[in-house]
């Protein structure tokens, strides 16, 4: 008599509706296979499945199984999940080069992570379809049930860089700074044959924002669906990106007047020259997350005549004792607003390099959140269940350019 097996409990693949077989199935049906070749057969029968939809299997709306096959004798999982400070040890199926683990994860959740297979460095999944790069390689990526992607990013899951043709590149000499900084400028759709004036958006890590959160075509499907009001770009890069050397990013974000005077008094005024930009602290937005998250802050605190929309991701917060909110604090309110959002599995950044009292950064961004309501602030606070990685950042950078510049606004013709 012909033994029927099921494998029907069915592996639900992150992000897609097809159901399959869980775990405890699988290890019922190994426990009952006559000889080693059933054995083989389930397993086979099981991974086909799952080489199919991808990794992480969803349970339910919360409850998540991490797989991994391979001849091993160690796997662990390192991401979001742990705050990237610790791993999480996989279990072995007795019996067979199947490693699992079961995690319970908020239904709304877009989490990242890489395995570790014995003592060799950190990789993505290789059972999981969706990746997304953060700088230092691919992270996998999981999304829980309740999480609902952007259409504007379904294209871009498969961890390809963003590419620059739709920007112009210039190279902007600083009398402040004393050396140049490349700067990367989009211009809407139809710029070239509207004779119409834009806010601007002033990205820090701009680069960053162009390779990981490609955000060049995503401003593209945003304005051509209507969803926002056409707008400029201004990437602006940190010197020496990928190298050990001064100046850098943390000399430039680190609250440096100098750099939020180069901002307002030579990077403006260049692209109000050189593109039709609406020339009010209004329509003029700066932006970026991390170390530039607290430098967006800052030059807007310190210069809100010209920048009066400020937006932090993920912001450094915690940054010198909570630095910049404490300037906040005590400085009269400014003429701003702000967007600012922090993940929930951000408490332990940067641990290990940063002082150990500045990696809370949710702890210091909802102090923050506290200070503005305080000082009368006209601002918007969000927490997310993501960690602090450029899948966050790209997601929610929509939301917020759709706060500060709906569709419904218009643009200013020239007469």
């Amino acid at each position: 008599m012909c033994r029927v097996f099921l494998l029907f409990i069915v592996l639900f693949a992150a992000c897609t509706t097809e159901r399959m077989t869980n775990i405890e199935q699988l290890m019922e049906d190994l426990s009952a296979a006559e000889n080693a070749s059933q054995r083989e057969q389930h397993i086979e029968h099981f991974m086909e499945q799952v080489r199919r939809t991808g990794t992480p299997l969803i349970e339910n709306d919360t409850t998540v199984i991490y797989l991994y096959q391979g001849a091993n004798k160690r796997v662990r999982i390192l991401g979001d999940i742990t705050q990237w400070a610790d791993n999480i040890e996989m279990e072995n199926i007795p019996g067979t080069d199947l490693y699992y683990y079961r995690g319970i994860h908020p239904a709304e959740a877009r989490l990242e992570y890489q395995l570790i297979i014995d003592d060799d460095p950190p990789i993505a999944d290789p059972l999981c379809p969706y990746k997304v790069l953060n700088g230092l390689g691919s992270h996998s990526e999981l999304a829980m049930p309740g999480y609902t992607y952007h259409p504007a990013l379904e294209s871009v899951r498969d961890g390809t860089p963003g590419d620059y043709a739709r920007v112009t590149q210039h190279l902007l000499p600083s009398g402040i700074m004393g050396y140049a900084t490349d700067i990367y400028v989009y211009t809407p759709p139809e710029y070239e044959s509207l004779n119409t004036h834009h806010p601007t958006i002033y990205v820090l890590d701009g680069q960053d924002y162009i390779e990981y959160a490609h955000a060049p075509a995503v401003l593209d499907h945003l304005i051509e669906s209507g969803e926002l009001e056409p707008v400029i770009a201004v990437f602006i890069a940190p010197p020496n990106r990928h190298a050990m050397a001064i100046p850098n990013r943390s000399t430039e974000y680190g609250m440096n007047p100098d750099y939020a005077r180069f901002m307002a008094d030579e990077v403006v005024p260049f692209v109000e020259k050189h593109y039709r930009s609406l020339a009010l602290p209004s329509a003029r937005l700066v932006a970026g997350p991390s170390y530039a998250g607290l430098a967006s802050a800052y030059i807007a605190l310190h210069h809100p005549n010209v920048f009066g929309l400020a937006y932090s991701q993920s912001g450094y917060l915690s940054f010198r004792s909570n630095a910049l909110v404490e300037a906040y604090r005590h400085a009269p309110r400014k003429p701003i607003r702000l967007y600012v959002d922090i993940g929930i599995y951000e408490q332990m950044v940067g641990l290990g390099w940063l002082p150990d009292d500045a990696v809370n950064f949710l702890e210091a961004n909802r102090q923050f959140k506290e200070v503005l309501t305080e000082k009368g602030y006209d601002f918007i606070y969000q927490e997310y269940p993501e960690g602090h990685t450029w899948g966050n950042w790209r997601t929610y950078l929509i939301d917020a350019l759709s706060h500060f510049f709906p569709a419904d606004i218009q643009s200013e013709q020239t007469p």
